[in-house]
């Protein structure tokens, strides 16, 4: 199998290939979309100094952690949508109207989970260990991955599985996506009818 057929598909797959194709390349855009997003995070967190925090409801609530957030998953939702729309769902739909609702189904992603969740397994993660979130978990070489970044893996996966859900039922419709065995089987009927004429 070509690697052009496995990234964008082609006429010759089955619907079971078609299928599997379509999972594999959601996880290879998950994995790059997650990459871009920790590259991001992590050089937001050592590039910025600056730490200041609010008083929330009476807790402390760092403001620089709340941005870079925010600047990360600004960037991710862009790399992803035409990541999902070129090489997943093959969509050739409204990019306007695609990109609003994509960005509307990660603004409920965003809020659930890379805000309220993550920060209730923060708050877990120092409860149950005792210890601050940039406490090192690990050692890589000279870089230190902290307890806040276990916890920001182990959420990625929960917002992977959460975010291919909302594409598929709230942003890319079907009418919109190209199928080629749909398209092959329209060019096959074509011919039996110009056939019989």
């Amino acid at each position: 199998m070509r690697l052009k057929t496995i990234v964008v598909g082609g006429e010759h797959l089955s619907p079971q290939q078609e299928k599997l194709r379509k999972i594999f390349m959601y996880l290879v855009s998950g994995v790059i979309t997650t990459a871009v997003n920790w590259a991001c995070y992590i050089a937001f967190d050592k590039l910025v100094k600056a730490d200041m925090t609010i008083d929330a409801f009476g807790n402390q609530v760092s403001l620089k952690f709340v941005i870079n957030q925010i600047v990360c998953w600004i960037i991710s939702v862009i790399v992803a949508y035409f990541l999902n729309r070129i090489t997943v769902f093959r969509s050739k739909g409204n990019i306007i109207r695609e990109l609003f609702a994509f960005a509307g189904a990660r603004v409920i992603s965003f809020i659930i989970l890379e805000i309220g969740l993550y920060s209730l397994m923060i708050f877990g993660c120092t409860a149950l260990t005792g210890k601050p979130v940039d406490t090192p978990f690990l050692m890589i070489g000279t870089f230190a991955f902290t307890y806040e970044y276990l916890v920001k893996l182990v959420n990625s996966v929960f917002i992977v599985i959460a975010n291919y859900v909302m594409s598929k039922l709230m942003v890319f419709k079907s009418s919109d996506m190209v199928d080629y065995n749909a398209e092959e089987k329209e060019s096959s009927e074509k011919e039996e009818a110009d056939a019989l004429q």
